[in-house]
């Protein structure tokens, strides 16, 4: 089922790599550091081309950002065209090199495999509440031409939208003429298994060091984790966290680099720089919560520089003066905080309560195993031997501090009652126990990749290591030999941790992210008989046609799955004075004539009836499309099992 669109998913994956590629190339990375690099910049640049694309009349497709990409790349060659090539060459050793591909490969093939086999198939779809909005978002998108931020709520009746992932998906979907829920899916794979991944290795190279043991531990333990990515295509939907959250470790090791917490061979000039804020704007579009993730993360980089820059100047080694040195830490505090303040939802959408106590939702951070998913038993003692490592070592204590925010914030959401100081801490991300979940991976990534460093740079441990070769039998002198079996002995290993890296939380996310994805007689969304009804609509009801139905039944998604525009395309879209009469008093159309002034005025003549059964359970039925069966004003059309088309006949021809 997967192998039919193989080809396209490859695709997929090559142009939404590339973009960034061709900029870091510019910025002359090289080696895994200009492609670890690359999802981060690709989607500033898509984000960038999505938005310019309206302004400058031309659809948003393949070639706008090819362009932005072209340009962007030439600019970055020529901002740092005297800049040393910088990378790998510091490297040594070719297995040190081609280790972090390595790396990358393996969590592609782990994640991919784990992540199909939540969706099931490549025309699946998410039987979920915000799956109404993306799915139809990236059919208007595809229709109109248009991805831009500034202009898609406008599908809604609403105002801006951070639209990063709209746009990533609708470029997926243009440039291989693809059904939305195969491009959807396809995108999905892409951001889980290359992004994710890519990012996740890059933030360790750059704050760990370029080990080859760092490089497998960051890449098995980014495909070990429930709460990650699957958690973000099961709960939702939240694509957009899906694809934000993929990008923010590129968007870290860029912080990382600035702030000097990184290795000395990691640049730290203005390409580094002109390389975050790429990536940032692509991150704010992507999604503004994700961002302020990521201010999160740069506090105790920052906090751990102000530290430095202190202790050397009461040692008089730095000659900088105390304004100097306030007045960046002051103007940095002032926009955190302005920040926080500033982007955040509002208060109606952030109502979601805990769900746990706190000593419970404290040892779920602890282990890594949020929302009640069984121990990570892979990477929840390595990571806690990272985080021993880390309180210990000067040069890891901000990634200590790391853990110690976002463990605090997860248990404040999940476990502290709903108050002012729940919300103060945790309204940026809508009081949900979900998203800030979603941010606790890349946390034990790190600190995996911390541990695993300790064991194998441990001298105990590789004194007993080589008591049991002598003991065994096995003294090897010859230093070919001798290299064969260290590299079969480690190979061994990581098959053997990726093994125990997919049980517990991974298996669970994975069955319980499928049932998301089941389509049946009574799926929560749209239903096996209602997705038939969709598919047939072409048959019965023009191309122009304007469908009534309650979008809580999955009526809505007729654009996205049938290709016929629903009055609403998301389940809280605006409703006009002229829809609202259609709502409330369709079932008088007989007799009143209002109502079929609103059905000319809208077009509509066709409604969809689904029943009762709503994505939520509750029960949104207008008054007006209640008993359909009985109203004269209306003739049935199409039907199986409980989904109806009808036709509206009592207002003439339609």
């Amino acid at each position: 089922m997967w192998w039919s669109v193989l080809p396209q998913l490859v695709g997929a994956a090559l142009v939404l790599i590339s973009p960034g590629l061709l900029v870091a190339l510019g910025l002359r990375y090289r080696g895994f550091d200009a492609l670890g690099l690359s999802p981060a910049l690709s989607v500033g640049v898509i984000v960038i081309a999505s938005t310019l694309s309206p302004f400058l009349h031309v659809r948003f497709t393949l070639l706008p950002v090819a362009i932005v990409a072209v340009a962007l790349g030439a600019v970055a060659w020529f901002v740092s065209r005297s800049r040393p090539r910088r990378g790998e060459t510091p490297s040594p050793g070719l297995w040190r090199r081609s280790a972090p591909f390595v790396a990358g490969v393996l969590a592609l093939v782990v994640i991919g495999a784990r992540v199909m086999q939540a969706i099931g198939g490549p025309e699946h779809f998410s039987q979920t509440y915000d799956a109404v909005f993306h799915l139809n978002s990236v059919k208007y998108a595809l229709d109109t031409g248009n991805a831009s931020s500034l202009t898609i709520g406008d599908m809604t009746g609403g105002g801006f939208y951070p639209a990063g992932w709209n746009a990533v998906a609708t470029l997926v979907a243009s440039t291989f003429a693809l059904d939305v829920p195969v491009a959807v899916n396809l995108t999905s794979i892409v951001l889980a298994a290359v992004f994710w991944p890519l990012g996740c290795l890059l933030a360790a190279r750059w704050t760990i060091g370029r080990s080859s043991a760092v490089a497998l531990a960051a890449g098995v333990a980014s495909a070990s984790l429930g709460a990650f990515p699957l958690l973000m295509m099961d709960f939702g939907v939240l694509y957009p966290n899906l694809l934000s959250i993929s990008i923010l470790p590129g968007s870290i090791a860029l912080a990382a680099a600035i702030s000097r917490v990184s290795p000395a061979w990691v640049p730290r000039d203005l390409s580094a720089i002109l390389a975050l804020l790429l990536s940032l704007a692509g991150l704010v579009v992507a999604h503004p919560t994700t961002f302020m993730a990521w201010l999160t993360w740069t506090a105790p980089m920052v906090g751990v520089l102000a530290w430095k820059a202190f202790k050397l100047r009461r040692r008089g080694l730095l000659r900088v003066g105390r304004a100097r040195l306030m007045v960046p830490l002051v103007s940095y505090c002032l926009v955190f905080l302005i920040l926080w303040v500033v982007l955040r939802p509002p208060s109606d959408a952030s109502f979601w309560g805990p769900y746990h106590t706190v000593p419970q939702a404290l040892g779920e951070a602890i282990v890594f195993s949020p929302l009640d998913l069984p121990a990570a038993w892979l990477v929840a003692p390595v990571a806690l031997l990272g985080l021993w490592t880390a309180v210990g070592r000067i040069r890891y204590k901000w990634l200590a501090g790391v853990f110690l925010i976002f463990t605090v914030l997860f248990v404040v959401v999940s476990g502290f009652p709903i108050s002012r100081v729940r919300s103060v801490l945790t309204g940026v991300w809508y009081n949900d126990s979900y998203r800030i979940a979603a941010l606790l991976p890349l946390v034990a990534v790190l600190l995996s990749a911390v541990g695993v460093e300790w064991i194998c740079n441990n001298p105990y441990l590789s004194q007993l290591f080589k008591r049991v070769f002598r003991g065994s039998g096995l003294g090897i002198h010859r230093s070919g030999l001798r290299n064969a079996l260290q590299c079969a002995v480690a190979a061994v290993l990581v098959v053997l941790a990726v093994l125990v890296g997919q049980v517990g939380g991974v298996n669970k996310e994975v069955e319980q992210a499928a049932s998301k994805y089941t389509l049946s007689a009574d799926s929560p969304l749209v239903s096996s008989d209602e997705l038939a009804i969709f598919q047939r609509l072409h048959n019965d009801v023009p191309q122009d046609a304007i469908l009534i139905g309650n979008p809580y039944t999955g009526a809505a998604l007729s654009y996205a799955l049938g290709d016929r525009k629903s009055a609403q395309l998301h389940i809280l879209s605006y409703v006009s004075p002229d829809l609202q009469e259609i709502y409330d008093h369709l079932d008088t159309v007989s007799k009143d004539p209002a109502v079929c002034r609103a059905v000319r005025s809208q077009h509509s003549y066709y409604v969809l009836d689904f029943g009762l059964l709503e994505v939520h359970g509750g029960n949104h039925t207008p008054a007006g499309l209640t008993h359909l069966d009985q109203n004269p004003g209306v003739q049935l059309v199409d039907s199986q099992g409980n989904a109806k088309v009808y036709k509206i006949t009592a207002c003439g021809a339609g």
